[in-house]
C-alpha cells in the first residue's frame, strides 16, 4: 500500500553530474510504501511523483532516464528524479524519497 507523507511546492535547481541542468518551479508529492509483515503494517521504501514548472524547451535537455538528476528543494533537502517529457512530469530516480546532505556531501 502506497501512503502519501508530503507534498512540497517551490522553486528549486535540478542538476545532472553536479552541474545545473536548469532552474524550475516544483510541485511533487512523497509516497511511502507499507508493507503487512506478521500481522503489522512496516514502513518500506519512498516514492517522489510531481512535476517541473518550465518551458518545455527548456526541459528537453533534462529528458532520458540514462542519468539522474537531482532535484534541490528550496527548503535544503534534494530528491533524485527522472524527467519523463517536457510537460515537466518527473518520477524518482531510486527509493530514497527526499533526504539531505551533511556538511562532508555525504547523505
Amino acid at each position: 500500500m502506497l501512503r502519501v507523507v508530503e507534498r512540497v511546492m517551490g522553486e528549486g535547481n535540478l542538476l545532472r553530474a553536479g552541474l545545473v541542468v536548469l532552474r524550475a518551479g516544483y510541485e511533487i508529492t512523497l509516497y511511502r510504501h507499507w508493507e503487512m509483515q506478521d500481522g503489522a503494517l512496516q514502513p518500506g521504501a519512498y516514492d517522489v511523483e510531481g512535476f517541473l514548472v518550465a518551458d518545455p524547451t527548456s526541459l528537453e535537455p533534462a529528458l532520458g532516464v540514462a542519468t539522474p538528476l537531482t532535484l534541490h528543494l528550496d527548503d535544503g533537502r534534494r530528491c533524485d528524479v527522472y524527467v519523463v517529457n517536457t510537460d515537466g512530469v518527473i518520477t524518482s530516480a531510486d527509493r530514497r524519497g527526499l533526504y539531505t546532505v551533511d556538511a562532508t556531501g555525504l547523505d
